[in-house]
């Protein structure tokens, strides 16, 4: 997965108009953003439409002043308000007349109160962007680059029926192969997935049971017995249509991906998550043309040893968590100050409050992060985060 990456003048850019934050990275020939926006407190609490109107009026004025099209979308919100949200959100599309993306819609609602928690929107200017489409509907954007090929997918489901919730597991990370297949890639070619896991606390072993054997014919191990491993989030959501999961990724291949640098990380302050049956890496790296992007895996209160610690001490989880991404970051000379994107996840919904404090306290741009009620895990965690940082190499 190691070559060489290219030199090259690259810029990263933080935009911040609150709720809005924009984040440009730009290198010779591609410009992406990376776009956070959540309600503001002033609007009415758990008015999903006035949220979502807001929310969309202003990404929408964005993307038309930027040139920007659409490539990754997740909305974090109530399952009951998802046909208001996206019904605003079908305007701003619609009205001003922008090529439609993928969405991943997941619940994720807000800490406190019904509605809208927010979304994450990754966008790029310069290639030309083509949707990809599977049994008839827009799951996917794909676009190159120097010749390599970046594929992004949305809320892939696992393909036909199963027997059981192991066997769905594993026939979604099939699905997924088989839908990078058709644009030629496979699913060797992933560097991060995004897992929406429905009553995770009943079946997370079942989960990784279902994804390890799926992994074992997906990302054979090479010459030397090392086994690629993608990074990763797996986080508790209520799906749409009673799913038991689905599946956001990101996979980087054609000719010129041996033009870019693609790196599995590993956490001084934290074991490998493959040493206690989850079959992921801490985080990712992809580097080319004067700026890396760091895909930071959902990481919580874990320590060397795979156990978790500060038990029923929300703080302490805080700070831990905190500690083990910036740990992560700094073995590609990063910091916290570099993250670009971020997702909070609460298990109590009156935690919310403190944790925002805290977040605070230390500043950055953890501050715009979205927040949302969802179960870790393990039952003992209070506290998960999963990030992207980018900073420019020239």
């Amino acid at each position: 997965m190691n070559s060489r990456s290219t030199k090259a003048e690259a810029c990263v850019i933080r935009r911040q108009d609150r709720p809005l934050t924009v984040v440009e990275v730009s290198r010779p020939g591609l410009q992406e953003f990376y776009v956070t926006c959540a309600p503001q407190d002033s609007l009415p609490t758990g008015d999903a439409a006035a949220q979502a109107a807001e929310v969309y009026r202003r990404l929408g004025g964005w993307l038309r002043e930027q040139g920007a099209g659409g490539v990754q979308e997740r909305i974090f919100g109530s399952l009951r308000d998802r046909e208001a949200i996206l019904a605003e959100r079908q305007t701003l599309v619609e009205g001003e007349d922008l090529e439609p993306w993928p969405i991943a819609f997941v619940e994720g609602k807000p800490c406190d109160h019904e509605g809208l928690a927010g979304v994450h929107l990754y966008a790029v200017a310069g290639p030309r962007c083509s949707p990809i489409h599977d049994k008839g509907r827009l799951c996917g954007i794909v676009f190159e680059h120097r010749d390599a090929r970046h594929v992004y997918l949305s809320a892939l489901p696992a393909l036909g029926s199963t027997a059981t919730r192991r066997e769905e597991a594993r026939a979604l990370f099939e699905r997924a192969d088989e839908v990078l297949r058709g644009v030629g890639c496979s699913y060797a070619d992933v560097v991060r997935t995004w897992l929406y896991v429905a009553d995770i606390l009943d079946w997370y072993d079942e989960f990784n049971a279902g994804r390890s054997a799926a992994y074992s014919e997906l990302c054979p191990p090479d010459r030397a017995g090392s086994r690629w491993l993608p990074a990763s989030t797996g986080i508790e959501a209520r799906l749409p249509d009673s799913a038991h999961c689905l599946m956001d990724l990101f996979a980087l291949g054609g000719p010129g991906r041996q033009a870019v640098s693609v790196e599995a990380l590993r956490n001084p302050r934290q074991c490998e998550a493959h040493s206690y049956g989850s079959a992921f890496s801490r985080g990712a790296t992809v580097a080319f043309e004067g700026a890396e992007t760091v895909y930071v895996s959902g990481t919580a209160a874990i320590d060397e040893a795979g156990r978790s610690v500060c038990h029923g001490d929300l703080p302490g989880q805080v700070s831990r968590t905190l500690e083990n991404i910036a740990s992560l970051l700094s073995t590609r000379q990063m910091t916290l100050d570099d993250l670009v994107s971020s997702t909070i996840f609460v298990k109590h919904g009156q935690d919310a409050e403190l944790v925002r404090r805290l977040i605070a306290d230390r500043g950055g741009p953890l501050v715009d992060s979205v927040y949302v009620l969802a179960d870790v895990c393990r039952p003992e965690l209070l506290f998960e985060a999963d990030a992207i940082a980018v900073r420019a190499s020239g």
